[in-house]
């Protein structure tokens, strides 16, 4: 597990003031006047043109940022993870986000760029791969591991195991309050269940719910 504290998770982007103000925190230490923000971009079709990504790039704009690169893991030069200021995972599918992140190499990258201090923002799928694994994932979403994938093993960014998009999702399977607390009490674990409006911020040893 990486000994980090500064990550910022949540279901979506920048959706409340004190989301968005988490964020420039995060940046509030950079040795540089115009940090540069790296988006490591989750479609499986659309890629950097998925209209979710261009509207990111554009929000961060007009929150001041204009140094803000796109990158597709899979086949872009990695070596912008070695400058970047910060990172911002984003949503999508984390399955195909986790397999893309170990297959390019990025993964290993990340690892040691969070553990030396970069913070780092994920969003939805991207702040479950910052976590220790997305074994629960399998378990609710089988279907969804396209690759079938066996090693489900996470950045491990943080020990928090979270569920996004909770009042979203449960409107759509009634039971799934059940499934995550049967996940629980088997696995001997907590699940931090986020809505669309909130957001974990760790700060060294503290963890603030937004």
């Amino acid at each position: 597990m990486i000994d980090v504290s500064n990550i910022l998770l949540s279901s979506r982007a920048f959706k409340t003031a004190a989301i968005t103000d988490a964020f420039h925190n995060l940046l509030i230490h950079s040795a540089n006047n115009d940090p540069s923000i790296t988006v490591i971009v989750n479609s499986v079709k659309e890629g950097k043109m998925h209209p979710k990504i261009i509207e990111l790039q554009q929000r961060l704009k007009q929150l001041g940022f204009n140094n803000v690169a796109l990158l597709d893991v899979l086949h872009d030069d990695l070596s912008i993870l070695n400058q970047t200021s910060l990172v911002i995972l984003n949503g999508g599918y984390q399955f195909y986000l986790l397999h893309c992140l170990k297959k390019s190499g990025a993964f290993n990258l990340l690892k040691e760029r969070i553990k030396d201090g970069m913070p780092v923002y994920g969003i939805s799928a991207g702040a479950l791969v910052l976590g220790s694994d997305i074994n629960m994932y399998q378990y609710l979403y089988p279907e969804d591991n396209w690759f079938a994938d066996t090693d489900l093993s996470a950045i491990g960014a943080t020990k928090i195991r979270i569920y996004p998009h909770f009042d979203q999702h449960i409107q759509l399977d009634p039971q799934l309050a059940n499934k995550l607390r049967h996940w629980e009490i088997v696995k001997n674990q907590t699940i931090t269940r986020l809505t669309n409006q909130e957001a974990l911020l760790i700060e060294n040893d503290r963890v603030i719910k937004l």
